[in-house]
């Protein structure tokens, strides 16, 4: 089997100089990073489990967008509508419901395969437009993701607290960069030292400002201006997450990186299509974080499981944190 390789060696067929992974999984792979994860890897993370505590990492569906005022959002994206619908019997009361307007992409959620792709190449692995149709036979889908069985280990690292040891000012909508090096200078910090197959949560404090808040125009405050801190979408952050084999990247705010995007300048929403990285945006760690603290522990048994939904632009992760 040939040696994985490193991010120095990576295919760069263009005049961006970037790198693209394509193929190094198979040229039928729809999975990209998220291979990393092995089966000795979930075994390793099934140990991490000693007391049997869970913490449920995603917001309700209806936030953040339902706690808002009306537009106060992006894309068209909304809060979906929840209609009861009632059809009781004579010895039985019986309810069921159905959602309208729901946005998979709206509140908690991963990003999947076909969320962005690169202008100059297509989509992760060379699919094309034509290709991604959520028909049969449709390309990168979510679904793909709930076949794998995303769980393996998870790594919280606390920006936030880190910053705060440190002396460091921070505000989650400052456009302040979170660098490869600063990312590893928490983890070293916590003690952790990252593993192939690793999922960062990565916390930044964009959730528990939006759980905290009092009122609409502090909740409007924080969704509304549309411009955030967050990691670094250039390549330290690129080479960092590759060479050391991470499988995806959730993070507490909107984004991940920093933003708004830059015309030609790299991202991690690029990375998505020409490395196959898997991210996650709004999941909820203030009560894992509060745990991570108590316990000096960092690292737990991560699960998710995303709507098995054919072609899938992305899900709500249903993710679960145990230790």
């Amino acid at each position: 089997m040939a040696a994985f390789p490193k991010y120095s060696e990576l295919q760069r067929p263009d005049d961006s100089g970037l790198p693209l992974s394509w193929g190094t999984w198979g040229k039928d792979d729809q999975l990209g990073t998220l291979n990393n994860i092995s089966e000795d890897g979930v075994r390793e993370a099934a140990r991490l489990v000693t007391r049997g505590v869970r913490f449920n990492l995603d917001l309700p569906l209806h936030v953040p967008f339902g706690v808002i005022r009306p537009n106060a959002h992006h894309g068209g994206r909304r809060d979906p509508e929840q209609t009861l619908i009632v059809r009781n019997r004579d010895d039985l009361l019986v309810r069921d419901d159905k959602l309208d307007n729901f946005y998979l992409q709206a509140s908690s959620q991963w990003d999947g395969l076909t969320h962005m792709g690169d202008a100059r190449h297509g989509f992760y692995n060379g699919v094309q437009s034509e290709q991604v149709t959520q028909r049969e036979g449709t390309r990168n889908g979510i679904e793909h993701l709930a076949e794998f069985g995303l769980v393996g280990r998870g790594v919280m690292v606390d920006m936030v607290r880190y910053y705060e040891r440190a002396g460091r000012d921070w505000d989650v909508m400052a456009q302040q960069v979170i660098s490869a090096q600063d990312l590893q200078a928490c983890l070293k910090d916590q003690g952790v030292t990252p593993q192939q197959g690793d999922i960062l949560m990565v916390r930044m404090g964009w959730v528990g400002r939006l759980l905290a808040a009092g009122d609409l125009d502090e909740r409007d405050g924080l969704l509304r201006p549309w411009a955030y801190s967050g990691l670094s979408g250039q390549e330290d952050m690129w080479e960092f997450l590759w060479d050391n084999r991470i499988a995806a990247v959730a993070a507490d705010t909107v984004t991940v990186e920093v933003w708004p995007l830059k015309t030609g300048q790299t991202s991690l929403h690029l990375a998505i299509p020409r490395l196959g990285i898997t991210i996650g945006e709004m999941f909820n760690f203030e009560a894992l974080s509060e745990d991570c603290v108590q316990t000096k522990e960092y690292c737990c048994l991560f699960t998710s499981s995303p709507l098995n939904i054919r072609g899938g632009v992305g899900s709500p992760p249903n993710a679960i944190a145990i230790k």
